[in-house]
């Protein structure tokens, strides 16, 4: 049995599917029960110390760590250590350490764990990034973003704060832990549902994808719900919504690029962001043109290429822009 398991089945945030495997699992062996029953005791202690003090989660993350490595953890899925004598069972205090029933419980969670209690800085370079958190929400960073993420173990909320970039989320529902992303002043809410944030200079945009979304500014709010989209200027509060069926802000996410009845412009504008190329449309009947196809997120002259075969268009290199007419 996996601890990263029991701790969702402790939170309540596990399936009935789940639910079931654990409690088969309890009851299956006396040592199961043991066990399980010995996990439960750091928790309850961990929460009635953690309600009284204030945790140093950083400190004890690195308090952790020389613990691991200097093998203080015992190893053993089942100590004949008597379990109140374990030395870590005194720093349960620390969030970080709340869960470390055995050295195993660390070496099955994502990001050594550390996400699952304390802020994480997640950073994309110049390639698309994929990321799974604590409750099951996974998120796709395109390249160059940078964001955090904190979520209290035994807090109501998961947080997200986008410094830059573009992130597409695929969020878990759970009602009792809202997920809440700062962009500036902006905020968005959500319960459970897919959407893409995406800060520019100058304005932050967010198109829902799937469900139901809370956008709110200090002077503005309203939700979005499916093929939706909302533009925040920095130079005003005002949001700015409309209908969005455009499906090319995935490409980072789905890896291709879906253009279904679109300007050929706007797929121009899709693959510079993509490529960092520079395609240039100057002919009135390049820019009168629209496009329905699929092109793959691989070679863009290979794309180009389909795209003059479909449209009969001229498609040239001047110096460092790519011309169409």
């Amino acid at each position: 049995m996996e601890d990263s398991l029991l701790i969702k089945y402790l939170l309540k945030e596990t399936s009935k599917e789940e639910s079931l495997v654990v409690k088969s699992w309890i009851e299956s062996r006396k040592e199961n029960e043991k066990y399980y029953n010995d996990f439960c005791w750091v928790w309850k202690k961990s929460i009635a110390i953690a309600s009284t003090e204030e945790i140093d989660v950083d400190a004890a993350w690195e308090q952790f760590k020389k613990n691991r490595e200097s093998k203080l953890l015992n190893s053993e899925p089942f100590s004949s250590q008597p379990f109140f004598s374990l030395p870590w069972v005194k720093v349960a205090a620390s969030i970080v350490l709340l869960l470390g029933v055995t050295a195993m419980a660390f070496s099955f969670l994502p990001h050594s764990g550390k996400a699952y209690y304390a802020s994480v800085n997640l950073t994309s370079l110049e390639e698309s990034k994929e990321e799974v958190l604590l409750d099951g929400s996974q998120l796709t960073l395109n390249k160059h973003t940078k964001l955090s993420y904190r979520q209290k173990l035994l807090g109501e909320g998961r947080f997200v704060e986008l410094m830059e970039g573009e992130a597409y989320f695929e969020v878990q529902k759970n009602p009792r832990k809202p997920f809440i992303i700062s962009v500036d002043e902006v905020r968005v809410k959500v319960l459970g549902t897919s959407f893409n944030i995406k800060k520019t200079l100058g304005k932050t945009i967010i198109i829902v994808d799937e469900g139901l979304v809370q956008v709110s500014t200090g002077k503005d709010e309203l939700f979005l719900t499916k093929n939706e989209k909302a533009t925040i200027f920095t130079t005003e509060e005002k949001i700015r919504k409309e209908v969005s069926e455009n499906q090319l802000f995935k490409y980072y996410v789905s890896k291709e690029f879906v253009a279904k009845d679109i300007a050929l412009e706007e797929l121009a504008e899709g693959l510079n962001e993509a490529y960092g190329s520079n395609i240039k449309l100057v002919s009135e009947r390049a820019r009168s043109l629209f496009i329905t196809t699929t092109l793959p997120y691989g070679s863009l002259s290979d794309n180009l290429e389909i795209i003059r075969q479909t449209l009969g268009v001229s498609i040239t290199q001047r110096d460092d822009a790519i011309i169409i007419e």
